[in-house]
């Protein structure tokens, strides 16, 4: 990727950083689920490798290559077919065999998750939506494209509910609703969606048991230590164990079929007790570093559109970085979600590998 800036450089550096401490972390936490399930110790490793780090930096360095203003006219057909590929999750003929969710699609020996993307394709539409209605900064939006963005979302939000895959929903509704802030949403407008979200929120929620049972989980996983309760308290015993240092780089007791996924979701809990305070502090380090910079770039864009979407794109790794860790730490109830970089899942590092591009393509301009 052609470096032009300073900025640029610094996003390329610190992106590549965790890309490289992702898959460190990757080669221990993998090891023990590749040996039991697949005979191979390294088969997550080489499967993020290719279809994730390969695929991923080739489409970043693509995506680096196209000016974002020409990406974002064609934010609502990429928008569209990525909501076409969600519904398709729910045919059981394109469904991964024994997948309870119907968040994945089988595309031959290959599957991906539609909703990882669906954060990258809607910030986009999002970002061009904004931009063209963008006035005066001591003004406010006016009602249209603030109906637009709530029908929209709305009816993503839908569809990914039934899946399901609320995590993905709840990065990318903290996501947009940052860029639509930005942008100049009025306070009537931030009032009246806040409150609809936390009725829709409580709704759904009461109307799923599963939710409300990871819900009261979180308050109180003594309460149920071997069933909702058992993977926070497996979390919390790996980071505990870890102490300043760390018990050492491939010595985890957790990722024994103590912690569930723990080369997933729960990576972070792997790197605490192998590496310590002092590891898991320089991880989320690395990611505020990288926040900065993405932020620093959507300040200095040249246009409303860049500074948009730069928002909208950070935000998105921000977000999912934040409730990720906080999950695995007890701060929120476990959403399901990866943490960008370092959890195994080509899904969602193409995606964001994807996102850094066009973050690299805005940082030129600047």
């Amino acid at each position: 990727m052609f470096i032009q800036n300073k900025l640029n450089r610094l996003l390329i550096t610190f992106s590549l950083l965790l890309l490289v401490v992702g898959l460190i972390a990757l080669i221990s936490a993998s090891a023990v689920i590749g040996e039991q399930e697949y005979g191979d110790v390294y088969h997550f490793v080489k499967k993020q490798l290719l279809l994730g780090i390969f695929l991923g930096l080739i489409l970043a360095w693509v995506a680096s290559k196209i000016n974002y203003r020409s990406l974002t006219k064609l934010s609502l057909i990429l928008l569209i077919l990525n909501i076409v590929l969600l519904l398709l999750c729910f045919i059981p003929a394109l469904q991964p065999l024994g997948s309870p969710a119907r968040r994945w699609l089988r595309v031959g020996p290959v599957n991906f998750q539609p909703s990882e993307f669906i954060k990258l394709t809607y910030i986009l539409f999002l970002a061009g939506l904004l931009s063209r209605f963008s006035i005066d900064k001591r003004r406010k939006m006016n009602a249209i494209p603030f109906i637009i963005f709530v029908s929209t979302l709305a009816i993503i939000a839908f569809i990914i509910f039934q899946q399901p895959a609320t995590g993905t929903l709840l990065v990318l509704g903290l996501s947009s609703i940052s860029v639509y802030i930005v942008a100049g949403m009025s306070m009537l407008q931030f009032f009246s969606l806040g409150t609809t979200s936390i009725l829709g929120l409580t709704f759904l929620i009461q109307r799923t048991s599963y939710r409300l049972q990871r819900i009261l989980s979180f308050w109180s996983p003594e309460s149920d230590p071997l069933g909702k309760g058992y993977h926070i308290i497996q979390s919390l015993i790996g980071i505990g164990s870890g102490g300043l240092f760390g018990i050492g780089f491939g010595r985890s007791i957790q990722k024994f079929n103590y912690l569930p996924e723990s080369h997933t979701d729960a990576i972070f809990s792997i790197i605490a007790e192998e590496f310590g305070f002092l590891g898991s502090s320089l991880i989320i380090i690395l990611f505020l570093i990288l926040i900065s910079i993405g932020l620093k770039i959507a300040k200095k864009a040249p246009d409303n559109l860049g500074k948009f979407l730069a928002i909208g794109l950070t935000c998105n790794i921000g977000f999912q970085a934040f409730i990720n860790i906080a999950a695995m730490c007890k701060l929120l109830p476990i959403t399901g979600i990866p943490l960008p970089f370092i959890s195994y899942g080509p899904s969602s590092l193409v995606a964001t590998l994807i996102s850094l591009g066009i973050l690299s393509n805005i940082a030129k301009q600047t």
